[in-house]
C-alpha cells in the first residue's frame, strides 16, 4: 500500500488538488467578514461562527469534496491508464491509496478550517479565548462526516468514467440537505450524510420574533448523524469491495453490433447534440429544478401563516435557492461536457482542422443555451402544475412571463461564461467550482445594490424580481450584450491563437 501511496502522491505533483479547498476555506471566511453586521456580543462571537461555519460546509465542502473525487480519478480515465495500473498493482490497492491520499487531504482540509476559526475571531474582534473542547469536537465531527462524503464520491468517480456523474449527485446531495433545513427537524434529516454538518452542530440560535433579537447558545452536540455517517462509511466501504471484486477493466469504446447496410445515413441534429447523445448531463437539468419545486412547495405549505403573497411566495420558494447556486452550477457541468469530448486526447487536433474557431465556439454556446432555455421553461411548468395541485388562489403574478424572458437572457450569460472558463481551462471540475463561487459572487453584488456588474446577478435579478425590485431592462439588456460577446468574442480568439494541446 505504501508503494501506491507513494506513486498516487506523485501523480498528483503540481495539480494544486489542495488549492480547491484553500479556495472553500477563503470563500467561507469572506462570506463571514461579508455578512457580519456586528450586532453579536463579541464574548458569543466564537458561537456565531459555530452556528454559520456548518451550515456553509453544508453547501462549500460537499461541491469541494465531489470535485475533488473527480480530479483523483480522471488521469486513469484518460486513455487506458488503468489498464497499465492493473498490471503491478490490485484494484483494491489502487483504490485504498486513493482512499487513505484522500483521507489526509481532508485531514489538512480540517485543520485549514480550524485554523480559519482563530483567524475569524481575531478579524471580526471575537473572544478567541472559548473552550478548545468545541473546537476539537467541531474538528473531529467534520472529518468523520467529509470522510463520508468522500466514501460516496470516490467509488462513483472510479467506476464511471463520466465524471458528470460524481459531480451532479455531489450537487444533488448538498442541494437537498441544504433545503432540508429550512423544514422541521425530522429523524429523516439525520439521515442525509450531506445535512450532517449541520444536524450534529452543538450551536443553537433562539430568535424571538417579538422583541427581534437572537441569542446563541451552546448544548451538547447530537451524536446521532455522526453514528449513521460511520454506517454510511461501511457500507460504502462493503460494497466498494464486492464491486472491486467483480469488476474488470473494460475499454472506453464497445462496439456494438448491427446489421450491415449500405446505405449512408447523414445525422439532422447539430453536431453537439450528437456529441452529448447517451450523456446523463442535461438530465440534471429536469431533475434539479423537479427536486427544488417539491421542496419549495413543501416549504411554503409548511410556512403558510409567513409567506402570504400566494402565487408570489411560491415562485420565490421555487426558484431563490436554485437561481443563486444550483443552475450555475449545472450550467457550468453542462459546459465541461461539451467541451470534454475536444479535451480529450487529440479531438482537439483533429477538430481543429476542418472546423473553424468561431463555428466550433458558437455551436457549443448554442447547445448550452438551447438546453439551458428548456430547463427555465420546465422550471415554469412545474411553478404551475405546483400551484394548480395544493388549489392556490389569486391570480398568477403580472410580470412572470418578463421574469421567465430575462431569466433565460440572464442565463445566457452564465453560458457564455461558462463555456470560455470551459475551453480555458481543460480539467472538468474547476470550471464547475468557478460556477459554484459564482452564484455566491452574483448573491453578494445583489447585496451590495450592484446586480448588473456580474453575469450571475444578472441571471438572479431576472427571476427573482419581485423580492430584489423590479430591474432596468434597458440596462439588463445592454449588460447581457456586453457580457455575451466579451465572453464569446474571447473564447473564439483564444481558440484562434493559442496552440493546440494535447495535455493539460
Amino acid at each position: 500500500m505504501a508503494k501506491e501511496l507513494f506513486i498516487e502522491t506523485k501523480k498528483h505533483r503540481r495539480r494544486f488538488n489542495i488549492l480547491i479547498f484553500a479556495l472553500v476555506i477563503m470563500a467561507e471566511m469572506l462570506f463571514i467578514y461579508g455578512n457580519y453586521h456586528g450586532k453579536t456580543d463579541p464574548s458569543e462571537g466564537w458561537m456565531f461562527l459555530f452556528y454559520n461555519i456548518p451550515i456553509m460546509n453544508c453547501m462549500f465542502f460537499s461541491v469541494a469534496i465531489a470535485g475533488f473525487a473527480s480530479r483523483l480519478m480522471d488521469i486513469e480515465h484518460k486513455g487506458e491508464m488503468l489498464k497499465c495500473l492493473y498490471t503491478f498493482s490490485t484494484s483494491r490497492r489502487i483504490f485504498f491509496a486513493k482512499y487513505l491520499y484522500g483521507a489526509i487531504s481532508i485531514f489538512v482540509l480540517v485543520i485549514m478550517q480550524c485554523g480559519s476559526i482563530l483567524a475569524c475571531c481575531r478579524m471580526l474582534g471575537f473572544d478567541s479565548s472559548f473552550p478548545t473542547r468545541y473546537l476539537v469536537i467541531h474538528g473531529v465531527t467534520t472529518f468523520i462526516i467529509c470522510m463520508t462524503l468522500l466514501s460516496v464520491q470516490l467509488p462513483l468517480a472510479f467506476f464511471f468514467r463520466n465524471q458528470a456523474l460524481s459531480i451532479s449527485i455531489g450537487i444533488m446531495g448538498s442541494f437537498i440537505s441544504f433545503f432540508s433545513l429550512f423544514l422541521p427537524e425530522s429523524f429523516v434529516q439525520k439521515l442525509i450524510p450531506w445535512a450532517a454538518f449541520v444536524t450534529s452542530g452543538f450551536t443553537r440560535l433562539d430568535w424571538n420574533p417579538d422583541t427581534r433579537v437572537s441569542r446563541f447558545y451552546v448544548e451538547n452536540p447530537d451524536c446521532f448523524p455522526v453514528i449513521i455517517c460511520i454506517c454510511w462509511i461501511i457500507l460504502s466501504t462493503v460494497l466498494t469491495l464486492i464491486l472491486l471484486e467483480k469488476s474488470g477493466v473494460e475499454e472506453s469504446e464497445k462496439r456494438v453490433s448491427c446489421k450491415r447496410n449500405d446505405k449512408i445515413i447523414l445525422h439532422r441534429l447539430p453536431v453537439e447534440f450528437l456529441k452529448l447523445k447517451g450523456s446523463p448531463a442535461w438530465i440534471a437539468f429536469f431533475i434539479v429544478p423537479s427536486i427544488s419545486a417539491a421542496i419549495g412547495t413543501i416549504n411554503y405549505l409548511a410556512n403558510i401563516s409567513i409567506l402570504k403573497d400566494g402565487w408570489y411566495s411560491l415562485w420565490t420558494q421555487h426558484t431563490l435557492f436554485l437561481c443563486y447556486f444550483f443552475m450555475p452550477v449545472i450550467i457550468g457541468i453542462f459546459a465541461g461536457c461539451i467541451w470534454r469530448v475536444e479535451h480529450c486526447g487529440t479531438n482537439m487536433n483533429l477538430l481543429m482542422t476542418h472546423q473553424k474557431p468561431a463555428i466550433t465556439v458558437l455551436g457549443k454556446y448554442a447547445a448550452t443555451c438551447f438546453i439551458t432555455s428548456i430547463s427555465l421553461i420546465w422550471v415554469m411548468a412545474l411553478y404551475l402544475i405546483s400551484g394548480s395541485i395544493i388549489h392556490m388562489d389569486g391570480k398568477l403574478p403580472s410580470g412572470l412571463l418578463l421574469w421567465l424572458v430575462m431569466g433565460i437572457v440572464g442565463s445566457w450569460t452564465i453560458c457564455a461564461f461558462q463555456v470560455l472558463v470551459s475551453l480555458v481551462i481543460k480539467n472538468f471540475v474547476l470550471p464547475i467550482i468557478l460556477a459554484f463561487l459564482g452564484g455566491f459572487a452574483g448573491l453578494a453584488c445583489i447585496a451590495k445594490g450592484i446586480p448588473y456588474l456580474t453575469p450571475f446577478s444578472l441571471f438572479d435579478l431576472a427571476m427573482n424580481q419581485r423580492e430584489l425590485g423590479a430591474a432596468d431592462v434597458s440596462l439588463f439588456a445592454f449588460s447581457s450584450v456586453i457580457f455575451i460577446t466579451v465572453f464569446i468574442m474571447a473564447a473564439i480568439l483564444y481558440l484562434s491563437h493559442v496552440d493546440v494541446r494535447t495535455n493539460e
